[in-house]
């Protein structure tokens, strides 16, 4: 078997993968969309990143508004 006849087998093995791959979607789990499962009210959590750049922001413009030279 010559290398040009190896690499199309290769070819054709890859592509019979490929639609395979295609072919075999899950189906989608719509359990796992429903309300009641997913998370809320007391229990959710804040975005501590946007706390934390709040409070950043709110420093910095007092110490803008901070007159240094008459203390």
């Amino acid at each position: 078997m010559s290398l040009k006849d190896t690499l199309k087998q290769a070819k054709q093995i890859e592509r019979q993968q490929q639609q395979q791959l295609l072919n075999n979607v899950k189906p989608r789990n719509y359990l796992a969309l429903n309300p009641l499962l997913k998370k809320g009210g007391i229990h959710e959590k804040e975005d501590i990143d946007c706390v934390r750049k709040k409070r950043r922001r709110e420093t910095k413009q007092n110490l803008r508004q901070t007159d240094w030279l008459s203390e």
